[in-house]
């Protein structure tokens, strides 16, 4: 290890390896920081051996392109302090808003400035909403989130990139989940995981504080320490310790561990009982029946992946381990719970658009490859030749929650195949010839959270059932045949966030759009024979937006607009208003971007006046 490497190094020029405290720097935002850097240093860590650079709510990319401001004024900026030391651990947090090859290109760059660090990854955690949902993701993440399977992947392309540098992690993320876990189990000395949240993301400045501060200590060799933290309930101390404990699996437990693990093992019993801590040996004894069943369930794996395979699309594994098991096996040697929990049969191919043709080698019938699969959370059947008779073995997927039958010929009829998903939460239907009218067979789902009909037949008598059906975050509605008779059903979704809205039919207009006046939304996109004067003339009444783009508004409509007390963004045709109106935007106390095309009554020079008046605004124009 590199780490041990210098200080060998350093034993041999006349410093005793044991009296050379480390050197620590660590880079992240508000998530770092609530690892307590500044009670890293103790008796035997001196403080100027420890630094950091915090900038809060950012990227670790971010960071790299924009090190100015960090938030934490006590920060060396990453700049300064790595042309001036070589740190023997740097600490590295992924956050929101990158990707694995960017994240990997960050802490590459980092690495190269630091060439004998040992890099810790920080996974941070996700909110307390947002936790166990992104935790469970069914799908490669495009962008990060926090969950393990980013993780494997970040660490993955990192080891490829940089073999045999050493790679750590702090395994944030998976210490709240084995809370969640023994909050369940009725083991936990907290009432909920999110009694270690102070706030929606941030943790509590005792327990929650605790939890991470020696996480990262941890992850940095560095023994478990309360120093700094008065106000401990001894209770949740030490259970806390007990969650933490699961890291510092003895290596001798850990290969007896991997023993019981390994998917050919013929003797688990006797495998297991060689395991010395006796906490970890209980866990494990009483896991045997799922080890077991999970080594089972293998070859009905290989089968479902060889269906996949045959008709081109591809099957995403989680595992499927207790988080207990992960954080003492260090999220290693667990293949024997690797569980398929995502299908997905889409290629890309889009026949409305001339690319390429639909596959119909994935039928009705195929979809018997998929029944009673119950680890299954998200299945694609996108562009594939399904009708809906085969929905029957999809609605046995009781775990199910992402489900798309966009571009196939799936209509209403097949609906009450699919009762008994009541965890879906997202459910793409678009260019599908689903009219809505099914989703009177739906109402047990109640947490669907994004619903997409996107060019679809929906019509008023769709429109009255899906309304039934609340959908917390999104709906879209472009390129549908409601009216206007019909739109007012929409009120009824109290909850939702984001919604876009647009009809062919003739007998539609912009007053459809006031039947969603009384609803939160918070971004509204208004297209087809909505994306009138009238149409954003109706959205102006919604105080709650934040986001609105299509129509065309006139004068007035902008001066009301600019009133709007949350609207940061508006995107818009200028084809109805003049200078006038959008010098009233001038006026909004929230309003940060603003584009707005055609219009020739709207000139240059009046865009010229309102960047004049609003010098922070964003101002894109004709």
């Amino acid at each position: 290890m590199a780490f041990w490497a210098m200080l060998c190094a350093a034993a041999l020029i006349g410093h005793a390896a044991a009296d050379t405290p480390p050197t620590i720097y660590l880079i992240g935002n508000s998530l770092t920081w609530d690892t307590v850097p500044e009670s890293l240093p103790g008796p035997d860590l001196p403080a100027a051996n420890v630094s950091w650079h915090v900038d809060c709510g950012v990227s670790l990319p971010h960071i790299k392109a924009h090190p100015e401001k960090p938030c934490v004024e006590s920060s060396t900026k990453w700049p300064e302090a790595m042309a001036n030391n070589q740190f023997d651990l740097v600490s590295v947090q992924v956050h929101y808003g990158s990707k694995v090859t960017e994240d990997a290109d960050t802490i590459g760059f980092f690495m190269e400035k630091q060439p004998q660090a040992t890099f810790v990854v920080h996974s941070g955690w996700a909110s307390k909403e947002a936790r166990a949902r992104e935790l469970e993701l069914a799908r490669e993440p495009a962008e990060m989130v926090h969950a393990t399977g980013y993780m494997r992947a970040l660490l993955a392309e990192l080891r490829r990139r940089h073999p045999g540098r050493e790679l750590r992690q702090t395994f944030a993320q998976n210490l709240l989940a084995a809370v969640a876990e023994d909050v369940a189990a009725g083991r936990a000395a907290v009432g909920g995981v999110e009694d270690l949240y102070r706030d929606d993301i941030h943790l509590t400045l005792d327990h929650g504080r605790y939890l991470m501060h020696n996480a990262m200590r941890r992850a940095l060799g560095l023994p478990r320490s309360a120093a700094g933290f008065k106000d401990l309930d001894p209770r949740i101390k030490e259970y806390l310790d007990g969650v933490l404990g699961w890291l510092d699996t003895k290596p001798a437990d850990r290969q007896a561990l991997a023993a019981v693990l390994a998917v050919d093992a013929t003797d688990r019993v006797a495998a297991a009982a060689k395991i010395t801590d006796a906490r970890l040996r209980e866990r494990v004894e009483a896991l045997l029946p799922a080890i077991a069943a999970a080594a089972a369930d293998l070859p009905r794996w290989k089968r479902l992946q060889a269906a996949v395979d045959a008709v081109g699309g591809t099957v995403t594994y989680a595992s499927a381990a207790p988080q207990w098991l992960l954080l003492a096996m260090g999220d290693t040697g667990l293949d024997v719970f690797d569980v398929p929990v995502g299908v997905d049969l889409y290629d890309g191919s889009n026949p409305l658009k001339g690319r390429g043709t639909r596959n119909d080698m994935v039928d009705d019938e195929w979809l018997a490859n998929l029944d009673g699969i119950h680890t299954l959370r998200r299945v694609w059947l996108a562009n594939t030749g399904v009708k809906g008779p085969g929905l029957r073995h999809v609605g046995t997927l009781g775990n199910l929650r992402e489900l798309s039958l966009s571009l196939t010929q799936v209509s209403d009829d097949a609906f009450p195949h699919l009762a008994g998903l009541v965890h879906l939460r997202e459910f793409d239907l678009s260019s599908s010839q689903v009219t809505g009218t099914g989703f009177a067979h739906l109402g047990k789902l109640a947490n669907l959270a994004r619903v997409n009909f996107h060019n679809t037949p929906v019509n008023d008598a769709g429109l009255a059932e899906i309304a039934k059906v609340p959908v917390s975050e999104w709906l879209w509605l472009m390129h549908t045949r409601f009216t206007d008779a019909g739109a007012p059903a929409l009120a009824a979704q109290k909850t939702l966030r984001q919604c876009g809205i647009g009809s062919l039919d003739p007998g539609s207009s912009g007053k459809a759009i006031a039947g969603l006046a009384s609803l939160p939304l918070e971004q509204l996109w208004i297209g087809d024979r909505q994306a009138t004067a009238e149409g954003v003339a109706a959205a102006a009444s919604i105080a709650t937006l934040e986001r609105l783009e299509g129509g065309s508004p006139d004068d007035e409509t902008l001066r009301r607009l600019a009133t709007l007390p949350k609207l940061r963004e508006l995107v818009v045709s200028g084809a109805s208003a003049t200078d006038a109106g959008v010098a009233a935007l001038a006026t909004s106390k929230s309003l940060q971007q603003l584009r707005i095309s055609g219009g020739k009554a709207i000139t240059a020079e009046g865009l010229d006046t309102l960047r004049r008046q609003a010098p922070k605004m964003t101002i894109v124009g004709p």
